[in-house]
């Protein structure tokens, strides 16, 4: 049982995050005397938008959404939760684009909202207006009334008032949405109707998102509904940003976070969007809320100089660069490992801080080394060496045999000693050091690599009185069945050797019973409760932000590293954490245009009675480590091959 004061630290937390949540369902106007089903489950939520949007609409389950920049005007149907019969099926639109669809039965009549955002221009400005198709199937012997929409819908089809017996009708609306932050006056609602007919803004739409996602990373698995989420989550957060500022949420957390943005645009880097790495990175340090970020400062630069070889940047960068790094020396503490922060949301000397000043100073040195800056690299081995040592030494001072939260005291002990609490792994995710900190080259041993696997299996039997599933690594006290970051929890088991594919099951768990919105999840994710709306295991609400982008962007990058990752001397890992299951045959695994230096690999293997790895593109003289029925496999290509077949 967790400690008395533990316990009220989390009751706290819960219900200042109800609080927050429920907020965002104070509809000011548009929804009087409506009792309608987003005012209860409020937590059934995602967003819709366009890029760089200042408010985009949050979007409920029951297809009301929510107008921030129209002084929070709710957009209803006119459904109420008493209206809708049975539950609601809900999801993106061709999988993954951000029209949200709900489907849901009225009496005898079938039920379809769709919803999306288009940007508009008018009179030289930009606005995002939100068009809704609403369409009635009416299975029933009598006509069916429909019910009268919010005054804001702007119609663009005739919008009849009866639906007769087995007939399909459909109306069109657009309301305006969001002014991307600028205070003009929104346009007259005749603009609306003369800008084009839903059908011209859903193609406009489509074609957009589709142009952005095509010189990403594609990758190539048998689990359809995993490249959706990939997909989707990459759209969330063009859409959650504001501008170049990349925010964590809509319904909370709608501004940037230190280390968050480090670990969003890292995603973004791996993925191979480099379009406004430049601005992004300026707003890391806009508001410094955690020591870390300094001290991983480096990290995303090195990144950015891996795929990209732009020294003249970096170089510009470095003075910069420098002096955060060099924070670390003059923060740590007497016994050598970093100071005691609030990192984790507690006091503590956590571990999440060391491994994240190892990370930063590995990255640095790799920075330094290809800017041929010989005196900062050595200076940046030293502190390396140095911090790991203590680390270890420290380590070893506690009577534990896995890492624990805080290099001080075991996990029993601590602040966060509650076994629904997902931060006994935050060092795995967070801290980088042990996957990251291998791509970088970074020396590696002694307890804090030994224990890696040992920490796993430590969680695993520890969260069996409160999970049924090894891949759910719990929440936080908004939210403690599971979490944004559950995915990303698995990233440190890719250099282990007994659970290498717990980022992609761990991902898997995340779409089968932990979204509140289609491929959306909060921070902290609710309990499911069976009386909820949704037609799919899921959970009913939780806190933070739903999307929270932070936290599913490290389900990308754990999903691309299992199949595909290079290591800064060019070696590529190929199928590290690719489950067993997909290693059978006529399964085909793989990512094509993953960024790598040089340009971009595509690399797919085709499993038979033999595995055949196909490699194309900047491969010529690599290593490559693959990983095949928990074996790892390594040969070269011969340079300067631009294809090339292996086969086993």
């Amino acid at each position: 049982m967790p400690h008395p004061i533990h316990a009220l630290f989390s009751v706290v937390v819960r219900t200042f995050f109800d609080c927050m949540a429920a907020k965002h369902t104070r509809f000011k106007r548009g929804a009087v005397g409506k009792k309608l089903l987003c005012k209860q489950q409020y937590g059934l939520t995602t967003v819709f938008g366009w890029e760089g949007d200042r408010h985009a609409p949050i979007a409920f389950i029951d297809g009301c959404y929510l107008l921030r920049d129209r002084g929070n005007v709710l957009i209803h149907f006119g459904f109420t939760a008493k209206d809708i019969r049975g539950k609601i099926d809900w999801y993106n639109k061709e999988d993954f684009l951000p029209c949200l669809v709900s489907r849901f039965a009225v009496g005898e009549a079938a039920i379809t909202i769709e919803s999306f955002a288009d940007k508009v221009t008018a009179d030289g400005n930009d606005y995002a207006a939100a068009y809704s198709r609403l369409t009635v199937q009416n299975n029933g012997s009598a006509p069916f009334a429909l019910p009268r929409v919010s005054r804001y819908l702007v119609p663009l089809t005739a919008v009849p008032q009866t639906v007769a017996s087995g007939e399909t009708v459909t109306a069109d609306f657009a309301v305006w949405a969001d002014r991307f932050g600028e205070r003009f006056a929104f346009p007259p609602d005749t603009c609306l109707q003369n800008a084009g007919d839903l059908q011209t803004h859903y193609r406009h739409m489509r074609d957009y998102w589709l142009a952005r996602l095509a010189p990403l990373a594609e990758p190539v698995l048998p689990d359809a509904a995993l490249v959706s989420a990939y997909k989707a989550g990459y759209i969330y957060t063009q859409i959650v940003k504001d501008g170049d500022c990349l925010h964590v949420g809509e319904n909370g957390y709608d501004e940037v976070f230190d280390h968050d943005i480090i670990g969003i645009t890292a995603s973004l880097l791996t993925m191979g969007d480099f379009r406004h790495f430049k601005e992004y990175v300026r707003h890391i340090l806009d508001h410094v809320q955690y020591p870390d970020a300094r001290w991983k400062y480096s990290f995303p630069f090195a990144l950015y100089l891996l795929k990209t070889g732009d020294t003249d940047y970096l170089r510009s960068m470095l003075a910069q660069i420098r002096e955060n790094t060099h924070t670390i020396e003059k923060d740590r503490a007497e016994n050598g490992i970093m100071k005691r922060t609030n990192a984790i949301d507690s006091l503590g000397y956590w571990t999440v801080d060391n491994w994240s000043a190892l990370t930063g100073l590995a990255a640095y040195k790799y920075i330094c080394i290809e800017l041929g800056e010989m005196e900062e690299t050595q200076w940046a081995q030293s502190q390396y060496d140095s911090l790991l040592d203590a680390c270890n030494r420290q380590l070893l001072t506690l009577d534990v045999d896995y890492i624990p939260i805080s290099l001080t005291e075991p996990n029993e002990t601590g602040p966060r000693a509650d076994i629904r609490d997902a931060n006994a792994l935050s060092m795995f995710l967070f801290g980088r050091w042990a996957w990251d900190g291998f791509l970088l080259g970074a020396r590696q041993e002694g307890a804090m690599l030994e224990r890696i696997d040992r920490t796993y299996t430590y969680v695993k039997e520890r969260r069996e009185a409160v999970s049924d599933s090894p891949y759910n690594f719990g929440g936080y006290p908004h939210g403690f069945y599971c979490s944004a970051y559950n995915a990303g929890y698995g990233s440190s088991a890719l250099r282990g050797e007994k659970y290498r594919s717990l980022g992609i099951e761990a991902y898997r768990f995340m779409i089968d019973h932990a979204m509140s919105g289609p491929f959306a999840w909060w921070e902290g994710v609710d309990y499911p409760n069976e009386d909820s709306a949704w037609d799919r295991p899921h959970a009913a609400g939780g806190g933070g932000s739903c999307p929270h982008m932070w936290g599913q962007s490290t389900a990308t990058k754990v999903l691309l590293d299992s199949v595909l990752a290079e290591k800064t001397d060019g070696t590529l890992l190929l199928c590290r954490g690719v489950p067993e299951r997909w290693q059978t045959a006529g399964q085909t695994v793989g990512v094509r245009q993953y960024p790598v230096q040089g340009g971009s690999v595509d690399a797919v293997v085709r499993y038979g009675e033999t595995a055949r790895v196909e490699l194309s593109g900047a491969i010529g003289g690599r290593d490559v480590c693959f990983s095949l029925h928990g074996r790892d496999v390594h040969f070269r290509v011969p340079a300067p091959s631009k294809s090339y077949v292996w086969e086993k």
